[in-house]
């Protein structure tokens, strides 16, 4: 913003010739900071800054020497306006300009004023000031309490926190020079000149001891760790997880299993009867009796044979008168040898003695026919029928089994059952099926218990060890980013009792940072030094002020070290 000429002193005209320098007008607390920024931030050829009385700027001849040398090095002309003479005074014998008003400094540029001050006692503005003052209404700031000054009087700054332009002006009257002093002795002026040399010396010394400023930032180095393949086992023989050998517990659920069912017999059985009926046997041998003992086997012209059920004995056979034969007979029961419809033969069809016999003297017959044999085929439940009941309970049972796994009733939040690890256990028939083969029925019913197994896992012990496992592979002199750790777990395989989970893990290292022992190390060093020193501990940047500085100040409370952000690494994960 171009400053106002109007507001640097004299009344506004309309044929007001340009502005000569540019003013910038001081607080009474700016220091040598803020002057400086102002001179390099100003892009006027000349600047021209206005200090009020008690300014902290103009204690010090040391303070007019580095902003004349800072106008120098950027090629502008610097002048003083001050209405304390004891500051005016430093400011000259640092070589610079100095107005006792910015009306006088106008008059000497050739701008408002140059007809010199008014006559017969009159300030700047026309009006007589105090007797024996030269006075004139500067544009010094309103002052209130804390020596601020109210929001709505501020004039516009720079960015470096100068005026633009003059602040409004006060209706006040400020002492320009001041009344005239009594004459100084000799003796006090000499006292007073070297009490001034000691104190700019002094003055000089602290300068260079606390004037120069350091702000080094510092972005720690920071690297991917892995990415690290694992492999962490659930086994049922662990009962706490094992870092060394990545073995975590898989602990086994049980569950009470049951089934019944109704099956249908499919199993045969032939039921038969043997014929029974009556032989007569005839013996005609009249010179001895014949004994036929019981289960001698008689039999009909086809073959079908009969089994004495008694022994019969025979007298010998007589002789009648004139030569008849009369044999003796005896009748006993038979049962036909074969079962079924065959044995029932018709009358007299039992006509074959005994092997061994004479069928001469020997003779036998059936007067009835036998009867009784039969035969008839029977559904009874069989040994296969009771072994696919059983097999198909088996089924059943684990189906049950299946389901509950999927359901996990009762199995702890976190525990992931793995289903090829179920197993039925030996089951206990609801009847003793030895007893139900050979029973004569249609259906029969049959069930079965047993206890169903499975393993479950609970992975969480499996993060802890991959971050073990990659926390191992930090480098010495860094430090695991403990937010930066991720674990993959893949998806987990079966082989008999053992669960195989892949994991893969990564992490962020960063590099250690002593602040006390970096800052020892770059104390004093010029600033390519310093920053090769830290550059192995991670991105560094280093302002020195002021700009003429070259080194890192000597005093710790000069130096601003800070930590910031760790610079981005790579990705720890593919």
């Amino acid at each position: 913003m171009a400053d106002d000429p109007t507001r640097a002193g004299a009344a506004p005209s309309a044929a007001s010739p340009p502005v000569l320098s540019h003013l910038v007008y001081l607080d009474v607390d700016d220091e040598i900071t803020s002057a400086a920024a102002r001179i390099r931030t100003t892009e006027a050829p000349g600047i021209t800054l206005v200090l009020p009385y008690g300014s902290r700027l103009a204690t010090s001849r040391i303070n007019f020497r580095l902003l004349a040398r800072e106008a120098t090095e950027r090629g502008k002309r610097l002048d003083i306006v001050c209405g304390d003479a004891s500051a005016r005074a430093l400011a000259a014998a640092a070589g610079l300009p100095v107005h006792a008003s910015v009306a006088a400094y106008e008059a000497s540029r050739g701008g408002p004023g140059a007809d010199g001050p008014p006559s017969n006692g009159e300030n700047a503005s026309g009006d007589a000031g105090p007797e024996g003052v030269d006075t004139a209404v500067v544009t010094a700031p309103a002052v209130v309490a804390g020596g601020q000054l109210p929001l709505p009087e501020l004039a516009d700054r720079d960015d470096a926190g100068g005026f633009l332009a003059a602040p409004r002006r006060s209706s006040r009257r400020v002492p320009i020079v001041g009344p005239a002093r009594p004459p100084i002795s000799p003796r006090v002026a000499l006292a007073a000149g070297l009490g001034v040399v000691v104190a700019l010396l002094i003055l000089g010394l602290l300068a260079v001891q606390l004037l120069p400023a350091a702000r080094i930032v510092l972005h720690p180095r920071s690297q991917a760790v892995g990415p690290m393949a694992l492999t962490v086992q659930a086994r049922a023989d662990a009962t706490e997880p094992d870092p060394a050998n990545l073995v975590i517990p898989a602990q086994p659920f049980t569950f009470p299993l049951e089934a019944s069912d109704t099956f249908t017999a499919t199993g045969t059985k032939a039921v038969e009867a043997k014929a029974t009926g009556n032989v007569t046997f005839s013996n005609f041998d009249t010179g001895r009796a014949n004994r036929i003992e019981a289960g001698s086997i008689v039999e009909t012209e086809e073959g079908i044979e009969f089994a004495t059920l008694a022994d019969v004995t025979l007298p010998n056979a007589t002789v009648q008168f004139p030569f008849t034969i009369v044999p003796s007979t005896s009748t006993v029961g038979v049962e036909a040898v074969e079962p079924g419809p065959g044995g029932n033969v018709g009358n007299n069809s039992i006509v074959v003695p005994p092997k061994g016999e004479n069928k001469r003297l020997l003779q036998v017959t059936n007067e009835e026919a036998t009867a009784g044999g039969s035969h008839e085929d029977r559904t009874v439940v069989s040994e296969a029928d009771v072994a696919n009941a059983q097999l198909a309970l088996d089924d059943a049972l684990q189906t049950q089994l299946d389901s509950d796994v999927a359901s996990a009733v009762g199995v702890p939040s976190g525990v992931t059952l793995f289903a090829q690890t179920a197993s039925v256990g030996e089951a206990t028939p609801s009847v003793d099926t030895t007893t139900l083969i050979g029973t004569e029925t249609l259906e029969f019913e049959l069930g079965a218990t047993a206890e169903g197994s499975v393993l479950g896992v609970d992975s969480s012990p499996i993060e802890r060890l991959a971050e073990d496992r990659i926390a191992a592979q930090v480098d010495e002199g860094w430090t695991l980013d403990v937010d930066s750790t991720t674990v993959d777990l893949g998806e987990p395989t079966v082989l008999g009792e053992v669960i195989s989970f892949p994991v893969t893990v990564g992490a962020i290292q960063v590099r250690d940072v002593d602040q006390a022992a970096l800052l020892a190390q770059v104390r004093g060093l010029v600033l390519a030094q310093a920053r090769s020193r830290l550059e192995a501990y991670g991105d560094v940047s280093i302002s020195l002020w002021p700009d003429w500085v070259t080194s890192v100040p000597t005093n710790d409370d000069r130096i601003d070290f800070s930590l910031g952000e760790p610079q981005p690494a790579p990705s720890p994960t593919p």
